[in-house]
C-alpha cells in the first residue's frame, strides 16, 4: 500500500465519518474522543497488527522447526506486547479503546498457520510476517509524518525503528532459507 493510497483512504475516512467510526470499527468508542478518524484508524490498525504478532509469535515458539524462527517468535511476543500496552495507554488517555483481538484477516492467517509445522511452518510464517511488518512499517511511517495527534505521532516515531528492525530480521531469515539445523 503506497503512502498516497493510505493517505487518500485516511482522508476519505476523515471526510466521510461525521460521527460514525471509520471502516465500521464500532468498538473504537470514538464518540468520546477528539481524535481525527485517521488517528483512530491508526490506533485500530496498529493494535490489530501487534495482537496478531503476539498470537503468531506464540505459535512460532510451539511449531517452528528452526531455533532462529522460534527465537524470532519469542521476540515478537515480548516487543509487540510492550508496543500494544503503550498504545493502549496513549489511546485510553484520549477516550479510545483499541481492539482486543486480531482482525478477521489476520485471524484467518493464524488458523492457516496452525495447520502447519516444521519447515513448512517456518517458510509460511516468515513470508507472512514479512508482508505484515512491511504493512506496519508503512502505517507507522505515515503516522509519524502525518498524524494529527502529537502523542500518537511520538508513539509511531518511537516504534518505527523497532518495526524496521523486525523487517530486517525477517529479510535475513528469508534470504537464508532457514534450515532446521
Amino acid at each position: 500500500m503506497s503512502h498516497m493510497r493510505f493517505g487518500a483512504l485516511a482522508l476519505a475516512a476523515f471526510v466521510v465519518s461525521g460521527c460514525s467510526t471509520p471502516f465500521g470499527l464500532s468498538n473504537l468508542g470514538g464518540e468520546t474522543s477528539s481524535l481525527s478518524a485517521a488517528d483512530r484508524t491508526f490506533i485500530s490498525q496498529a493494535a490489530y497488527g501487534s495482537l496478531a504478532e503476539v498470537q503468531l509469535g506464540e505459535l512460532a515458539q510451539q511449531q517452528a522447526s528452526s531455533p532462529q524462527v522460534r527465537e524470532f517468535g519469542r521476540t515478537m511476543v515480548t516487543e509487540h506486547t510492550q508496543m500494544n500496552e503503550d498504545l493502549i495507554k496513549v489511546a485510553s488517555a484520549k477516550g479510545v479503546t483499541p481492539p482486543s483481538s486480531p482482525d478477521p484477516g489476520r485471524a484467518d492467517v493464524a488458523d492457516m498457520l496452525e495447520q502447519l509445522s516444521g519447515q513448512e511452518f517456518d517458510r509460511q510464517y516468515i513470508q507472512q510476517q514479512l508482508i505484515d511488518h512491511q504493512l506496519s512499517e508503512t502505517l507507522f511511517e505515515n503516522q509519524a509524518e502525518n498524524g494529527q495527534d502529537v502523542e500518537l505521532r511520538q508513539f509511531a516515531r518511537r516504534y518505527e525503528p523497532v518495526i524496521e528492525r523486525h523487517v530486517e530480521m525477517l529479510r535475513r531469515m528469508s534470504s537464508q532459507r532457514v534450515s532446521s539445523n
